[in-house]
């Protein structure tokens, strides 16, 4: 988990009509970075394609969802492990994802699952046999 550094360079893009929200500037935006091997075209998830630098990026998003996204792609297609960031109004900035190290798709030892059912769908309780107990079928 490293510090975010705001003069890492941004990757060359021309713009879209999808850029950062007014949210930005009254709520909080997000800061995706990594390091690439090499000057390669990537998709945005905003729309179009933008040009990563070779060694650290730094690339302000109005969305953690779109920071997601495309951090889903660097580390599938390109290979970049990458970090993001939540970056509030008043120039806090707060460490994001991967929070524990681990990315989602991994396993992470000592790990517990949170709602999850360890049985089949056919050894599910009716719900007709909890109608009307005060009784939730997933408690059961």
């Amino acid at each position: 988990m490293g510090k975010l550094d705001h003069n890492t360079p941004s990757p060359i893009f021309g713009g879209s009509t999808g850029g950062l929200l007014r949210k930005a500037q009254v709520e909080e935006f997000s800061v995706i970075t990594g390091d690439s091997p090499k000057e390669q075209i990537f998709e945005m998830p905003t729309g179009g394609a933008a040009i990563m630098r070779q060694g650290p990026n730094l690339l302000k998003l109005a969305r953690k969802e779109q920071c997601l996204a495309l951090g889903t792609r660097l580390r599938f297609k390109y290979k970049i492990k990458y970090q993001f960031y939540r970056v509030f109004p008043n120039g806090e900035v707060q460490y994001f994802h991967p929070k524990d190290g681990v990315y989602p798709e991994k396993v992470n030892p000592g790990l517990q699952g949170v709602g999850q059912n360890s049985r089949s769908i056919g050894k599910n309780v009716s719900p007709i046999e909890v109608k009307f107990t005060g009784k939730r079928v997933y408690d059961l």
